[in-house]
């Protein structure tokens, strides 16, 4: 793993989108002190990003991923948070094999790494009535340098896969390139 290819420029885009109308949506609902799940979060710059935005408005911070070297990264980009509030735990954990069913009516669930999940298992395990918050892209699977493993033509093609019970943001973003144009994709609801 690159540990700067979390700061491409379509990764910080897709990733300040998020802040943005996560924060607005928490706003609007006076939603304070959340406990926030980052599923897949790689080096979590999500976490990063968050917590340099708005770092009263958060409770604390998990970030889950499966690769060693991506834990260990997350852990330098965020050593911050060991030491003052709110804290942020990076954990070397499988999201499909996590139990999430404790983990109170506050909580946050983010995945912005949709597409290159194999199973859709750790969606399940998030509780109903959780906030969720997911992204994906339509890169097509054989996009081997992505490791895409699903892709969503449209919007309503990944609001269908993953069904919430009030569904509050869904939007797209056009990534462009000389050389490679795609879109992202952005659901915000509540399971």
């Amino acid at each position: 793993m690159n540990s700067h290819e979390s700061f491409s420029h379509g990764l910080i885009a897709s990733k300040l989108w998020l802040c943005q109308e996560l924060e607005s949506l928490l706003d609007n609902r006076a939603i304070r002190n959340p406990i926030v799940h980052i599923l897949a979060g790689w080096d979590n710059m999500l976490g990063f990003m968050m917590l340099t935005r708005r770092p009263t408005t958060y409770g604390v911070v998990h970030s889950y991923d499966i690769d060693p070297i991506a834990i260990e990264n997350a852990d330098s980009k965020c050593d911050h948070w060991k030491y003052e509030y709110p804290k942020v735990y990076n954990h070397l954990k499988d999201i499909n094999t996590l139990d999430f069913s404790s983990s109170g009516s506050e909580s946050i669930f983010i995945n912005c790494s949709v597409d290159q999940m194999d199973c859709n298992e750790w969606y399940d395990r998030i509780p109903v009535g959780s906030l969720v918050c997911l992204q994906t892209t339509d890169m097509p699977t054989d996009t081997t340098e992505w490791h895409v493993k699903q892709s969503y033509k449209l919007i309503s093609d990944f609001t269908n896969a993953f069904k919430v019970g009030e569904l509050l943001y869904a939007g797209t973003k056009d990534i462009s390139y000389s050389h490679l144009q795609y879109k992202r994709h952005m659901m915000i609801g509540i399971k």
